[in-house]
């Protein structure tokens, strides 16, 4: 029997991101083939939270971008269909009034608390690392920290083994890029002091201290350390137009970022050139990237990790796993 398409909105503070998900009967299992079947907004719904509500203009915008998702979902030829919001939505008094405005265009909007959302990172990264071990390369340690970088939060978890009861300890943080950014950095996020930057280091390293996970660690030690995410993501691309090595020689599909090449983009992206690289090639996270970096960065210092694994599977993948697969 034919399966249909199933398309899946993650309601993020920074970008809502519709994805449609095809049938994999080789694998058994839901996934996005290609970057055609996603379709990003930057409608950096976390400026129009005051008073710990949406205005009615964050709520236009929100209407405004689940309207275009819903076209493009059409014109893919997908069914069923999901929304959910994570951080962006978590703390807003009047969320009722957010899901009226996912109705108006059928969408049922579904509020995932920070464990649901854990959960769901959890399931994709381990579903992910399944599938690049089958495609070549060592196999993928038993256990390790994740992040999943987001605009309004960051989720951290600490996993012990890699399987349902494996994920011990998990914490979601306002360590959100673009979050920090309107926190720490003046102007347009692209040209941060040196100070604005430390002190965005200094925040986001407190916030961890509070997992067991991080305060447990040991220099000599150091965690397999894997991060999700759309800035993550857009780090990556702008570092293979640089040349940057991300690949894994031997280990097809894999990708890392290193942790003095992080601190380097924190330099490069402010100059001149860098800037322009960033405005031509990724103009949504014009405002956030410098702040992602900074974040990025200070976890791997935090963690002792001289690298980072780049997962492309996070919450979307697993609350598919979780709720939409068969």
């Amino acid at each position: 029997m034919e399966r249909k398409p199933v398309g899946v909105i993650d309601i993020g503070s920074n970008t809502v991101l519709g994805v449609v998900f095809r049938w994999d009967e080789a694998k058994k299992s839901y996934r996005c083939w290609t970057l055609a079947d996603s379709l990003t907004i930057h409608a950096g719904l976390i400026r129009y939270v005051e008073n710990g509500r949406m205005t009615a203009e964050g709520l236009g915008v929100l209407g405004s971008a689940l309207g275009q998702v819903k076209g493009f979902f059409a014109g893919k030829g997908a069914g069923q269909t999901a929304a959910f919001a994570t951080a962006s939505l978590r703390g807003v008094e009047n969320f009722p009034e957010a899901a009226a405005a996912a109705e108006k265009y059928g969408f049922t909007l579904t509020l995932l608390s920070g464990e649901e959302e854990a959960k769901c990172d959890f399931d994709g990264m381990m579903q992910e690392m399944g599938w690049l071990e089958a495609a070549g390369g060592p196999p993928f340690p038993e256990s390790g920290v994740g992040l999943d970088l987001g605009g309004g939060s960051g989720q951290v978890l600490g996993y012990t083994a890699r399987r349902e009861d494996g994920l011990t300890d998990f914490g979601s943080f306002p360590i959100g890029c673009l979050k920090l950014k309107r926190q720490f950095i003046a102007g347009d996020g692209l040209s941060p002091t040196d100070a604005e930057l430390e002190e965005i280091r200094r925040f986001t390293v407190r916030q961890l201290e509070t997992l067991a996970v991080v305060r447990d660690l040991r220099p000599d030690s150091p965690p397999a350390f894997f991060a999700m995410g759309g800035t993550v993501k857009a780090v990556v691309r702008l570092f293979e137009t640089l040349g940057w090595p991300v690949s894994v020689p031997g280990a097809p599909g894999r990708v890392v970022l290193r942790a003095e090449d992080l601190q380097k983009g924190i330099g490069y992206f402010r100059s001149e050139e860098g800037k322009a690289l960033v405005l031509r090639q990724e103009p949504g996270r014009k405002e956030t990237l410098a702040a992602g970096l900074a974040i990025l960065s200070a976890i791997c210092g935090r963690l002792y990790a001289k690298e980072l694994t780049v997962l492309q599977a996070g919450v979307r993948e697993g609350y598919v796993i979780r709720h939409l697969n068969p």
